[in-house]
């Protein structure tokens, strides 16, 4: 399985407004899950950093052979619950657009006798 990390900004005091989306999208689990299915992502872990008085979130995904095709519509899904946590994410994220979080480029990766075999 191959793993996705997001490291996306958060517009300045806007972490409780994100900690309250993230507690109603875990909420509404079936749909949350359902959207996780269509676009190949397996697990999803999310951190919160502040670093130099800037709040970060930082998203891990187990992602599926499909990840990266599915995701290409991401941007323009007219799926109901899609569009919902689409308008959440980008209302916090200080970015211009959903494009603004492309992966960032693995520089390595390590392995130990144990975690291979």
């Amino acid at each position: 399985m191959k793993t996705v990390l997001l490291c996306v900004p958060l517009k300045k005091g806007c972490l409780s407004q994100y900690e309250s989306f993230a507690k109603e999208h875990v909420k509404r689990d079936k749909e949350y899950k359902d959207m996780l299915d269509r676009y190949d992502i397996h697990c999803t872990k999310v951190w919160h950093k502040n670093i130099n008085n800037r709040d970060y979130i930082f998203g891990y995904h187990e992602v599926g052979p499909h990840f990266r095709e599915r995701m290409t519509g991401w941007e323009t899904s007219d799926h109901p619950f899609d569009r919902w946590f689409r308008e959440s994410m980008m209302a916090v994220y200080d970015i211009e657009n959903a494009a603004g979080m492309e992966e960032p480029r693995l520089i390595f990766e390590v392995y130990t006798a144990s975690l291979s075999a």
